[in-house]
């Protein structure tokens, strides 16, 4: 059966461009990795596309833009193209996903963060520390997986077959423990158990990719944030251990954090431990 396009989401007055009509190379492809493109398609929009691109991702985009005014991209059409019969379902989808959304024009924080005054960072952090308690004051929280009862999309269960969604943070624990002793050699069953379970958290919406590429200021001001495609119902210290995670002390970024969101040191160690062999 040759591949269809199945529309999922599409803005009035929108046209849409099949993948046929997009460039397969040149200055419009700004993003390319694994399984994920992204394609500047016109002056204000990019099209995010490939096979690990998942329309949970564009569900998200409206879900935050109904709930919250988090300057997240406004999303014009999303649609899947397949499916594609020679691919191993095991490694690859056998649709690829397109969304179609706006493109926050600027320079993303890793870039600008050494140009910003001390007066300029403390604004962008307090902006930030307003979005997260905007996402945590989301209701809801009584699974842990995407929106909609959908699969942890975290890439620390990438490759182990369980992704959830979870009934309860214990459930989670569980699928990490299985997963991190399966790959790990070793007789550290009753370690990590011991680590994990040793605090209850609650539940809370959460980004869990904060890292400064996915923030763009502009005139001291955050104007987006982007890379929601890991984002759901996690345990409450999900944001600041992956905030963390991704960043590492590069400067002084890696203080700033500590002042907008509740610090957890002791799941950020473990954090470490289970994504040196789970990423």
């Amino acid at each position: 059966m040759d591949p269809q396009l199945q529309i999922h989401i599409k803005k009035p007055n929108f046209e849409l461009i099949t993948p046929q009509a997009l460039p397969s190379s040149g200055p419009a492809i700004i993003f390319s990795c694994g399984g994920v493109k992204i394609t500047r398609v016109s002056p204000t929009i990019v099209v995010k596309y490939g096979d690990d691109v998942s329309m949970i991702e564009a569900t998200t985009l409206e879900f935050l833009a109904k709930h919250t005014s988090i300057p997240v991209p406004q999303v014009c059409a999303a649609y899947t193209y397949g499916p594609f019969e020679d691919r191993d379902q095991e490694f690859s989808l056998k649709h690829d996903t397109y969304i179609f959304m706006d493109f926050i024009n600027g320079q993303t924080l890793d870039k600008e963060w050494s140009n910003l005054d001390d007066t300029t960072k403390s604004r962008v952090m307090a902006e930030l520390k307003d979005y997260l308690t905007q996402l945590r004051a989301i209701p809801g929280g009584t699974y842990i997986g995407s929106l909609k009862d959908g699969p942890v999309m975290d890439s620390i269960l990438e490759y182990w077959p369980t992704k959830g969604p979870f009934a309860s943070g214990e459930d989670l624990n569980n699928a990490l423990i299985d997963a991190y002793c399966s790959s790990y050699k070793g007789e550290v069953r009753p370690f990590m158990t011991g680590m994990l379970k040793a605090h209850r958290h609650e539940v809370f919406f959460t980004h869990a990719d904060l890292c400064p590429g996915n923030i763009t200021p502009k005139h001291g001001n955050v104007v987006g944030i982007i890379d929601w495609e890991m984002a759901g119902w996690y345990p409450e210290h999900w944001e600041f251990v992956k905030a963390f995670y991704v960043w590492r002390w590069q400067n002084d970024w890696g203080t700033r954090p500590l002042g907008i969101v509740q610090p957890y040191y002791c799941e950020q160690a473990i954090h470490e431990r289970l994504t040196a062999v789970l990423i």
